[in-house]
């Protein structure tokens, strides 16, 4: 970190943003979820799944801070709408892992096919370094969440 004394205009513009961004993407997360006849939980919980692989219901459950209960409930929506399956887990013939079904993540990732080129355009425009620094950043923000969730993350990248 730089010795230098930090412009106190940064923080705040940096935050708001973040919170911009976080606020546009949930709306877009939203539309997308009510063009697919989904819950915007469903949504994340379909995202969790393509970004940390299958897992447990109990998984999901400490990633996402909702109840067994509250867990149970979104599977059965995703179930019943072909996105996910619920198969025996191979280590442990006494839970069940949740996974993605191809076909259908297909249809959810269209729709962000058009963002994905978007934001590539905007990364375009940083050198490596600036990239580097601003995975820095999203990697030490990630690190707050839930520890379940950042336990999951460390397991999918060794």
């Amino acid at each position: 970190m730089s010795s230098k004394r930090r412009d106190p205009r940064l923080s705040p513009a940096l935050t708001r943003a973040v919170r911009l961004f976080i606020a546009g993407s949930s709306l877009f997360s939203q539309r997308v979820a009510d063009k697919l006849g989904l819950h915007p939980t469903d949504m994340q919980f379909l995202n969790l799944l393509d970004l940390l692989g299958p897992m447990t219901p109990g998984a999901l459950a400490q990633c996402s801070g909702l109840s067994s209960g509250g867990v149970t409930v979104v599977l059965d929506r995703l179930e019943t709408a072909g996105y996910v399956r619920r198969s025996s887990h191979p280590s442990d013939r006494r839970s069940l892992l949740v996974g993605i079904i191809p076909a259908h993540h297909k249809k959810v990732m269209a729709n962000y096919d058009l963002v994905q080129k978007q934001f590539e355009g905007v990364l375009a425009g940083f050198s490596d370094e600036e990239l580097e620094t601003i995975l820095r950043f999203f990697t030490a923000a990630n690190a707050t969440r839930p520890s379940a969730l950042q336990d999951r993350e460390k397991a999918n990248s060794l």
